[in-house]
C-alpha cells in the first residue's frame, strides 16, 4: 500500500490578464504549498475504486478517478487497476486546490504502483487535462504559474512564516466568478516581478505589501464576509490577509507562531462554524509517507 501526503496550495499573487477564444482566461499566478494536507492510500486492484470520507465525492465526481483513468488510458495500460482511498483535511471548493492535489498524489502513487517511470515533466503533460492547478500539485513549493498554470517557474522559497487558513461555510462559484470579472472588466494588476523581488529579498513586510488577488474584489462584492475575516484578522496581528483562488478562503499572514495561534483563536471566537488551521510552509506538492 501507498500512503501519500497531497499538500494544499494558497495564491500568494493572481492576476488575469486575458481570456481565450475558448473562455479560459491567462493567469499569472504565484502559489505557495502549505501543511495541510488530505492522505491517499492506494493499494492494487484489478479495477479502479475511489473512496472518499467526503460520501459525494466517490468515484465519478473525484478528480483522483479522473487522473487514474486517464494515467491508465493513455499509458496503455488497461489491465490495471487501484484502489484509491482519500481522507480528506482539505475543505472542498474553498480555493486550496484540494481536488487537484488528490490528483496530483494519485498520479504520483499510481506512477509507483504501476511500475511506469513517467518523469515528473511526463505526468505534468497528463495533470493538466484534468485540472490548471494539477502540475503545480505534482511539483509544488513557491512557484509562478502562467498561461492556464501549465507554465511553472520555481521562485525563491518563501521565509519560515505562518499562514492562518479561514473558511467560512459558503459556495462560491468560480465560473461565476470570472463571469464578473470580464463584465466588469477589471484590468490585471501587472505586479508579478514586484512580488518577485519581494520574495527574493525575503523580508516579510514587503512581501505582505505585494500579495494581491484580482478576483478577490469580485467576490467580496457578493460575500462581504471575506472582508469581515481580513478586517479581524488583521486587527489580531496578521501582518496580511488576502482570499486565494476564487475563494472563500482567506489566509492570514503572520511573522510567528504566537501571532498565528492568536489570529486563529480570534476567528473561532467569532464563528465556530468557520473552518481554522495553522500552518507553514512547504517545498513539496505531493510526500510519499510509506510504500
Amino acid at each position: 500500500m501507498l500512503s501519500i501526503k497531497a499538500f494544499a496550495k494558497i495564491n500568494l499573487y493572481l492576476d488575469v490578464i486575458s481570456r481565450y477564444p475558448d473562455g479560459y482566461h491567462q493567469l499569472e499566478s504565484i502559489m505557495q504549498s502549505v501543511s495541510l494536507f488530505d492522505l491517499i492510500k492506494i493499494t492494487p486492484s484489478k479495477e479502479i475504486s475511489v473512496s472518499c470520507t467526503e460520501k459525494n465525492l466517490c468515484q465519478e465526481s473525484n478528480l483522483a478517478f479522473k487522473a487514474a483513468e486517464l494515467l491508465r488510458e493513455l499509458t496503455g495500460k488497461d489491465s490495471l487497476g487501484a484502489t484509491i482511498n482519500i481522507i480528506k483535511n482539505i475543505p472542498i471548493a474553498a480555493g486550496l486546490a484540494g481536488g487537484s492535489a488528490d490528483a496530483a498524489a494519485t498520479l504520483i502513487g499510481l506512477n509507483i504502483l504501476w511500475d511506469l517511470g513517467l518523469s515528473l515533466a511526463e505526468l505534468q503533460e497528463i495533470g493538466i487535462k484534468i485540472g490548471a492547478d494539477v502540475p503545480f500539485c505534482l511539483a509544488g513549493g513557491t512557484m509562478l504559474a502562467e498561461g492556464r498554470g501549465e507554465r511553472l517557474t520555481r521562485l525563491t522559497p518563501m521565509p519560515q512564516v505562518e499562514f492562518v487558513l479561514i473558511t467560512p461555510p459558503l459556495h462560491v462559484s468560480t465560473a461565476e466568478v470570472y463571469r464578473l470579472l470580464d463584465q466588469k472588466a477589471l484590468p490585471p494588476m501587472n505586479r508579478k516581478d514586484q512580488f518577485i523581488t519581494s520574495l527574493s529579498r525575503g523580508g516579510v513586510g514587503e512581501i505582505a505589501r505585494s500579495l494581491g488577488n484580482l478576483l478577490e474584489a469580485v467576490a467580496i462584492a457578493d460575500h462581504p464576509i471575506i472582508t469581515k475575516i481580513k478586517e479581524m484578522a488583521i486587527e489580531a496581528g496578521g501582518a496580511a490577509a488576502l482570499m486565494t483562488g476564487s475563494g472563500p478562503t482567506v489566509f492570514v499572514l503572520c511573522q510567528d507562531k504566537g501571532l498565528a495561534d492568536k489570529v486563529a483563536n480570534t476567528i473561532r471566537s467569532y464563528d465556530q462554524s468557520f473552518f481554522v488551521e495553522v500552518v507553514r510552509p512547504v517545498n513539496q506538492g505531493v510526500e510519499v509517507i510509506q510504500t
